[in-house]
């Protein structure tokens, strides 16, 4: 005989939506829902409302940020020149950066513009040794700069500023949404104390407080 007991199924995420919404129009047909019901409802779909818009609106300000800050880079790259440098000592460790991983410097001559020699210290892989030719970035005036970005260093930031938005609003939206929640459970929990004092000696056959039994 098999056992007709089955593991209860999850309820799909489409599912739940779909039954919020016709719960918050009051389609569901549940001659059971109470007013409190719907307005949980309600402020399910607001919320998640609130998320798609902030999902909107972070796409279009990643797509905003990105088409102003290439020109900007391309303007900046524009007046920035790739020289080769030769390096004079061994490459020595400098502080970790940001993402922990240490760079390392060189001393190293190159010319620009023109013959004009310049001496400083550029960054180099680090198994550079002595003498060795390495590609580097120089202003106008010659001086060693960092390389310009890329259109994909652009648009990852572009993408990480549009992204940390979306968090930072998907938690605003979480946060109202919780506080909201709370609300509507202490006024069904006050509702129903209030109907539980009013039914239970009815239907515990005792009578209301201050009457007697007949």
């Amino acid at each position: 005989m098999t056992d007709a007991r089955r593991p209860a199924r999850s309820v799909p995420a489409r599912g739940m939506l779909r039954g919020h919404l016709r719960r918050a129009f009051g389609r569901d047909g549940n001659p059971l829902g109470r007013p409190v019901d719907r307005h949980r409802s309600q402020a399910v779909l607001m919320a998640f409302l609130g998320i798609a818009l902030a999902a909107l609106v972070c796409a279009g300000a990643t797509a905003a940020d990105y088409a102003m800050s290439r020109p900007q880079a391309l303007a900046a790259a524009s007046r920035l020149h790739r020289v080769d440098a030769v390096t004079l000592s061994p490459p020595r460790g400098a502080d970790p950066t940001v993402a922990g991983r240490t760079m390392y410097a060189a001393d190293a001559y190159w010319s620009w513009p023109g013959d004009r020699n310049h001496t400083g210290s550029i960054a180099v892989p680090r198994r550079t040794s002595p003498g060795s030719t390495v590609s580097t970035w120089v202003d106008d005036r010659g001086r060693p700069v960092a390389a310009p970005p890329s259109a994909t260093d652009t648009a990852v930031n572009a993408l990480l500023i549009g992204l940390f938005a979306f968090c930072g609003l998907t938690v605003l939206v979480a946060s109202g949404l919780t506080a909201r929640l709370a609300v509507l459970d202490r006024r069904a929990c006050d509702s129903w104390q209030s109907s539980w004092a009013l039914y239970e000696p009815v239907w515990s056959g005792r009578t209301a407080p201050g009457k007697q039994a007949g």
